[in-house]
């Protein structure tokens, strides 16, 4: 257990990770927290009047971010972010002046400051604002000077090495279960996880922290390398990296809503300290900051219910605790585990023995199967069932009872599914039913026995999900190829393609169609979900020419990125064709520019008739003094009237509002399906030209560069 520094009863209430530290006057910290109705409050220790330690600033909206730090390089004051629902608020708590107000019309749910020397064109710190499907980066002077998009709604943000070249990439966590690093505005790398992400942050270079909406925390390592993942049935509410045992390395802090709060190793994820908060009080978030301006820098939770407490690092801890007893406590725990684990193996030993004695005397216990037993597993394609089946054959006249097969983003609402059957017989199909293309490892349990068997074995067997083994191959002759597709050149990539195609989707061990010369290839596929065809050519023009045809924009974006990857092409451009994507997203745009007008019209009617409100409320006001009891009750009737039809005007401002965020989150995810169509360089020249087009309202350029990617 910890024992905190200090702590604080705010007296307010705190709302979930609207919180920070800024040293707005540049010297001394103030926590800064969001409460309710709408208004921020400072804590600021260094006031000597305990009257002037806490302010509040009013807001009048609801607030969906927070988040402060220095905009400006010639100053050392810091300023404070304050993001609603479509707005941006740049404020200087110091001088009490707002800095810049911006319309976000794609929605702020989460702000960072920080620098990303690629895209700022050589340092300089900027506001980044994650919204609907899009990134926004502001400067001090509220001028736009990045933005790109991402697949879903952004829910977390922060920056890490995590190339390890000095440079800073940044983290997103979306809707969507994934984890993007950007380098600019392309994206480096994109991690699948199991539920929405709620929380990121650094621990050291190359390795960051997340959390999920189901209660997992973890550890990433790399691209895609998990070094660990711990899973509550609580919820994670913020997560830290901090080296608060004293070993020089960061752990991992995360607060829960059940009010506990604990500390993980990075490497292991075992747990070295914990903590519970007052009343079990919902963690609201956790931060660093030298707080109390002594030199050392603390860690610093908040519950909900402004319980507000600080912890220092573990070795000046145990030097006020005592370290010896403390460190005598912990070997005292860690004898008694290892003694567990002893006397559990040897009772394991003693059952092997025991086993081995019966086999050399030629007992056989009833139930046992053959040594020379074998489980083994194979994919099957189902057209009609819309399914792929994992096929498990138990050898020996072995039945297999039940099985279960764990993988990680494979199951919707779980990590898992298993089959038992009532009859057990030699073999046993598992149904299969990704939701998304991924690669998985399909890690199965499979009871087994005979017909005589009281107790069974498990077998244990692993079995390789390939990412498109949703789509089954066809003869291309059976099938009519989709007119849409996307068209690229790779020279003198033949025979690269041919095993990509192989190894990517689940043949059967049968080869490609059409690669009888080494060059040219032309395989088709149907997918199990929909029944709707993926056919993958590939020409002799230019050396090597593919053709990726699908009506599906998303899903031939996915098969080229894939086929990069798998070639290590660092840089393409394409020509997509995607009739019926287009049309449709020429309605979309014209559904955004009739929310727009229709916004406008809106709240110039409710400013008017706002304006009209105070004009009878003073009226009345008038009348009462003046003793005109009538003409008071008939303004007082007028003035509930209008009251009426306000309330009326803004629910159809907020339905019209839900509206346009729709159309625009189309908007953005359409620009991203466009980009993931090419490569390098050519995918950030289509989210900035894109958004060129958007700006300027020039539809024509803006489908010539979804189509080309050149305006």
């Amino acid at each position: 257990m910890l024992i905190p520094a200090f702590t604080l009863e705010l007296k307010n209430p705190i709302l979930r990770n609207l919180l920070a530290v800024g040293k707005y006057d540049g010297k001394n910290p103030s926590l800064t927290c969001g409460t309710s109705a709408g208004k921020i409050f400072f804590h600021s220790p260094h006031e000597k009047d305990p009257q002037a330690q806490v302010r509040f600033l009013n807001i009048n909206r609801k607030i969906s971010a927070l988040a402060c730090g220095k905009l400006e390089a010639k100053t050392a004051r810091e300023v404070l972010l304050v993001g609603a629902q479509t707005t941006l608020l740049c404020y200087d708590v110091e001088q009490n002046a707002d800095l810049f107000f911006k319309d976000a019309p794609d929605g702020v749910n989460t702000i960072v400051v920080g620098s990303m020397d690629k895209a700022f064109g050589g340092g300089g710190n900027m506001a980044l604002v994650g919204g609907n499907c899009s990134i926004q980066g502001f400067d001090h002077q509220g001028e736009e000077v990045f933005w790109t998009v991402t697949g879903d709604n952004v829910s977390t943000m922060t920056f890490c090495d995590f190339e390890e070249d000095g440079d800073l990439e940044l983290l997103v966590g979306s809707d969507d279960y994934e984890i993007r690093i950007f380098k600019g505005e392309e994206v480096v790398s994109e991690t699948t996880e199991t539920d929405r992400i709620v929380a990121l942050c650094k621990l050291r270079k190359g390795t960051f922290g997340y959390a999920l909406a189901n209660g997992t925390v973890g550890v990433y390592t790399g691209p895609g390398q998990r070094r660990w993942r711990v899973k509550s049935k609580h919820e994670v509410t913020s997560i830290l990296g901090f080296d608060l045992d004293g070993d020089g390395e960061p752990e991992l802090i995360s607060g829960w809503s059940n009010g506990k709060f604990e500390v993980r190793s990075d490497t292991t994820g075992e747990v070295i300290f914990k903590d519970v908060l007052k009343n079990g009080a919902t963690v609201a978030g956790i931060l660093s900051a030298d707080y109390r301006s002594d030199g050392r820098t603390e860690v610093i939770v908040c519950s909900t219910e402004g319980e507000v407490r600080a912890y220092l690092p573990a070795a000046e801890e145990l030097d006020a605790m005592g370290g010896t007893a403390i460190a005598d406590k912990l070997e005292d725990e860690t004898l008694q585990e290892l003694n567990q684990r002893k006397q559990e193996m040897i009772f394991e030993l003693k059952q092997y023995a025991e086993q081995a004695t019966r086999a050399s005397k030629g007992d056989k216990a009833t139930g046992l199967v053959d040594k020379d037993t074998r489980v083994t597993a194979r994919l099957e394609h189902s057209t009609d069932d819309k399914c792929l089946y994992l096929a498990l054959e138990a050898s020996h006249d072995a039945l297999i009872k039940c099985a279960v097969v764990f993988a990680d983003r494979l199951f919707e609402g779980g990590e898992s599914v298993a089959v038992h059957v009532k009859t057990p017989e030699a073999s046993l199909r598992v149904p299969l039913r990704p939701p998304r293309d991924i690669a998985a490892e399909l890690q199965v349990r499979a009871i087994v026995g005979n017909r005589a068997a009281q107790t069974y074995h498990v077998f244990e067997l692993k079995h390789e999900l390939t990412k498109f083994s949703m789509f089954t191959p066809v003869e291309s002759a059976s099938i009519t190829a989709p007119a849409a597709g996307v068209t690229c050149v790779l020279p003198g990539a033949g025979k690269k393609v041919r095993q990509w195609v192989s190894t990517t989707f689940h043949m059967g061990g049968k080869e490609p169609e059409g690669f009888k010369d080494g060059k040219s290839l032309d395989q088709a596929f149907v997918s199990l979900r929909d029944g709707k065809p993926l056919c993958i050519r590939l020409t002799s023009d230019n050396d090597g020419t593919m053709h990726i045809l699908t009506e599906d924009m998303e899903l031939a974006g996915e098969v080229l990125q894939d086929v990069c990857n798998a070639l290590r092409v660092v840089e393409l451009e394409s020509i997509a064709e995607f009739p019926e994507e287009m049309e449709s997203f020429r309605s979309v745009l014209l559904h955004v520019d009739e929310y727009n007008a229709a916004r406008l019209k809106l709240t110039a009617e409710m400013a008017d008739q706002s304006n009209t409100a105070k004009t009878l409320v003073i009226k009345a006001e008038d009348a009462r003094i003046l003793g005109e009891y009538k003409l008071m009750r008939a303004t007082y009737t007028e003035l509930y009237t209008l009251n009426a039809e306000l309330m009326g005007e803004y629910t159809k401002r907020a339905n019209n509002h839900e509206q346009l965020l729709g159309a625009l989150k189309e908007v953005n995810h359409m620009i991203q399906k466009a980009a993931r169509l090419r490569v390098g360089g050519a995918k950030a020249r289509i989210v900035s030209s894109c958004r060129e087009a958007i700006k300027t309202n020039d539809f024509h350029a803006l489908f010539k560069i979804m189509k080309s990617g050149t305006p």
